[in-house]
């Protein structure tokens, strides 16, 4: 009985030992700050012009929504939450992927349709996206305006590109 109270004295002995260095190694990993890769790299900072909370019109100057957008993932991804005049709701998230070069954007709208913009590029200070689809481009292009706005135009084509129909014209505008 001595014996057998001996080892499971040891084996506690053990385990609390255990425990103890594995939450020391815990607590070194938890003190290590976490990885910020992306708070300095300029092509992924291009875009937060479009960061802030936004009062949305048309090109008559009637509202057409809102949009709160903002920096996440430490930097490395922009999300926006929309709200249009009529109380429908979507979402993007929006980052620049390493691999290929360029944005890229994925929107969801509550009317379940989602629009993957895969392809990117830069006009001076304008971002253009392309989505591919079955058989209509989309294309939205944000410019950051001189007196603070961001213009926001989507259209789209069904002749691979050679003709674009506009489907709306948003200012974004601060407040």
């Amino acid at each position: 009985m001595r014996r057998r109270r001996r080892g499971y004295v040891s084996f506690v002995c053990y385990i609390a030992a255990l425990a103890l260095l594995i939450a020391g190694d815990l607590a070194g990993q938890a003190a290590q700050a976490a990885p910020t890769p992306c708070a300095t790299s300029p092509d992924r900072h291009r875009f937060d012009f479009w960061i802030g909370e936004w009062r949305v019109t048309n090109t008559a100057g009637v509202e057409v929504g809102k949009s709160s957008v903002q920096s996440i993932s430490g930097g490395c991804a922009l999300l926006e939450n929309w709200t249009s005049a009529r109380g429908g709701q979507g979402k993007s998230i929006n980052a620049f992927n390493v691999a290929t070069g360029e944005w890229q954007q994925y929107w969801i709208g509550q009317d379940g349709n989602v629009t993957e913009y895969r392809e990117s590029e830069w006009h001076g200070a304008a971002i253009t996206f392309i989505a591919r689809g079955k058989s209509t481009l989309q294309r939205l292009t944000f410019t950051p305006q001189a007196d603070g706005a961001v213009r926001q135009l989507g259209e789209s084509s069904t002749d691979g590109g050679k003709t674009w129909t506009v489907n709306y014209d948003f200012r974004y505008r601060r407040g």
